[in-house]
């Protein structure tokens, strides 16, 4: 009898140690919009198609507290295929391509632990911020009181092991580990039946002073093109090659190009590919770094110049680019901005009226770029 107090005494300890939140209500939204102004994409507790391989998604969680103490959150995003399987279940993580789905991170709207505001038609209790998710696989660092309810928003997408024509399932695991309440089912999304391509790599790497982009696609479904992209900042893309597709193909197939004009600075690369009914497959971003263009001359012509100041340089600059023109005491007599400047072509400055004869400096400046050169005015 004594022992048996003993294991009760034990077990009331550890239940009311071991309390779990309750995961209730969800809604899918698109990844276009602050906290409060995303759009969704279907109406609550409904399911979703996902057409496209790596578009991001942005996942909606009511979590509450039924629990008589607060209850620390530390929970991770997971999904499966087999709900009913305990052991199926799988963390998403920040940076694993062997997995399904992986957390959005700079490719997310919204950055991370923005406060939440009550998007979810949910139960009476209280409503307590929760957080943004983009590029955290754990959440913490938020108590919810009892008798309180929570959102939380998780940005995601799809890698190339997304498999065609499968349901996936979701939910908040850790603190939260209470069984969905009546009426609820897990958030879920079914691939469709034709994704795009399966790749198997895709690496950039320096080559002298140009880039070498390869990737390699396991099997192709409908493959139209693919648009290489190129970006200063991982936000803003221009293209800077076309490549056409194999169309449908279970054959492997290897692609390679060169981007012959590197910026200054960090360069990111990303493949964006296009079957023939317009779905869209973003790859993961690639970076690379170029310290020191060789070679980046700015050229101005005529010099001296007569009618107009034109320069160009030898090598693409997509990020925003500044000109000033200085007179020979080093004041600014005139300034403008410049956008995707393009290799070895002219740029004329808009000058209201030609400067005074004499000697000016023209300096060029930017995300990657400092260069200036000595102009005639005649």
């Amino acid at each position: 009898m004594k022992k048996l107090f003993t294991f009760l005494v034990l077990f009331g300890v550890c239940s009311s140690s071991f309390a779990f939140l309750t995961q209730s209500n969800w809604r899918w939204r698109n990844n276009n919009g602050t906290e409060t102004s995303a759009t969704w994409k279907a109406a609550q507790n409904e399911a979703i198609t996902y057409n496209t391989i790596s578009e991001v998604l942005r996942l909606r969680l009511e979590i509450y507290n039924t629990n008589s103490d607060p209850t620390a959150v530390e929970d991770s995003l997971q999904y499966t295929t087999t709900p009913a399987v305990s052991t199926s279940w799988i963390n998403i993580l920040a940076k694993d391509e062997t997995r399904a789905f992986i957390l959005a991170g700079a490719e997310s709207t919204v950055s991370q632990n923005t406060p939440t505001t009550t998007q979810i038609t949910g139960n009476s209790y209280a409503f307590v911020p929760g957080k943004m998710m983009a590029d955290s696989t754990v959440l913490k660092l938020i108590t919810l009181p009892a008798s309180n309810r929570s959102e939380f928003e998780w940005a995601i997408k799809g890698t190339a092991q997304i498999l065609p024509n499968t349901t996936y399932y979701f939910r908040q695991w850790g603190a939260t580990a209470n069984g969905l309440p009546p009426g609820v089912t897990y958030p879920s999304l079914t691939t469709a039946n034709g994704l795009p391509i399966k790749l198997s790599y895709f690496t950039v790497g320096k080559e002298g002073s140009r880039v070498k982009l390869e990737w390699s696609t396991l099997s192709e479904q409908n493959n139209d093109r693919f648009e290489v992209e190129k970006s200063n900042n991982s936000q803003d893309w221009n293209t800077i090659a076309t490549v056409p597709g194999h169309g449908s193909s279970s054959q492997v197939h290897n692609y390679t190009i060169y981007d012959e004009n590197p910026l200054n600075g960090i360069n990111y690369y990303r493949l964006k590919q296009y079957d023939f009914d317009s779905h869209i497959f973003l790859s993961e971003i690639k970076s690379l770094k170029f310290d020191g263009v060789a070679g980046l001359i700015i050229t101005v012509s005529p010099n001296p110049a007569k009618d107009g100041i034109n320069f160009k340089l030898n090598k693409s600059f997509l990020s925003t680019v500044t000109a000033v023109l200085n007179d020979a005491n080093g004041k600014i007599i005139y300034t403008e901005t410049f956008r995707n400047l393009q290799a070895n072509t002219n740029t004329r400055l808009n000058l209201n009226q030609k400067p005074s004869p004499g000697l000016y400096v023209l300096k060029l400046q930017g995300q990657g770029i400092s260069e200036t050169i000595k102009v005639v005015v005649q």
